[in-house]
């Protein structure tokens, strides 16, 4: 059994069923599979589930395709999880600083005062330098988790698109702040990915930009994008041997 989440690109948004990766990974290996992505699904949703699912479901293989490190998610009072969705988003890739113009979906189930809330979460708490850490503290994290139970897992990028602009900052000095404000020692560019190597591998959204395939007007690969990353996983499998566990 294979065990898939991520956001809109693993739940093969404006693909058919039959064309989207996880499906043409499935059938190639005769295996079963379950898919727990979601549409706009953040990086914290990713943790927050697979550490769900495989404590009460534990799968054979796990298969991550990591989300934006900007998009989070909220638990609303009647305890619906919904995450927050950039309709618009653009920052300066100098400062960080998301730019004025950058909005989140307004849901609506959501009363304005609620929007306001999240907008200004998302724009003016929430930065860059954190959204960056916290992701791959998460990816560390479900790694370690997965190991611990004996699951193994291939995990891929989704975009680089945020994370090459930030990732010099995890080189920043760091500081504590309560009565008093005191530096600490912490984790750097180099300590994040020699713990996370595939991220210094190419991105599936920039694989496909690569490889000039068509994209759908919400700027999902078709096709022949997911016929592309399903190759590179099925390689992978085999690379690792995690074949042998996984076909029927």
């Amino acid at each position: 059994m294979i065990y898939w989440n991520g956001c809109s690109f693993v739940q093969g948004a404006e693909n058919e069923f039959q064309h989207q990766f996880p499906t043409l990974v499935g059938k190639h290996f005769h295996s079963d599979w379950w898919r727990n992505s979601k549409v706009g699904g953040s990086n914290d949703r990713i943790w927050r589930t697979t550490m769900d699912d495989m404590i009460r479901k534990p799968a054979d293989l796990v298969i991550i395709v990591w989300s934006g490190i900007n998009r989070f998610e909220y638990l609303t009072k009647e305890n619906i999880w919904r995450s927050a969705v950039w309709i618009n988003h653009a920052f300066n890739r100098y400062t960080l600083e998301m730019h004025p113009r950058s909005e989140i979906h307004f849901h609506p189930d959501m009363t304005l005062d609620q929007w306001n809330a999240i907008q200004g979460m998302g724009t003016k708490v929430r930065s860059m330098r954190s959204n960056i850490i916290e992701s791959m503290n998460y990816m560390i994290s479900i790694k370690y988790f997965l190991e611990a139970k004996g699951i193994p897992y291939l995990f891929y990028n989704m975009s680089d698109g945020q994370i090459k602009w930030a990732r010099k900052t995890l080189n920043d000095e760091k500081q504590e702040g309560a009565n008093i404000v005191w530096k600490t020692e912490h984790m750097k560019e180099k300590d994040y990915y020699a713990e996370l190597p595939f991220l210094n591998e190419i991105a599936f959204y920039d694989m496909c930009k690569k490889a000039k395939v068509p994209f759908g007007p919400k700027d999902h690969p078709l096709e022949e994008g997911n016929r592309l990353m399903a190759e590179r996983i099925i390689k992978d499998i085999y690379k690792h041997g995690y074949d042998k566990i996984i076909t029927k």
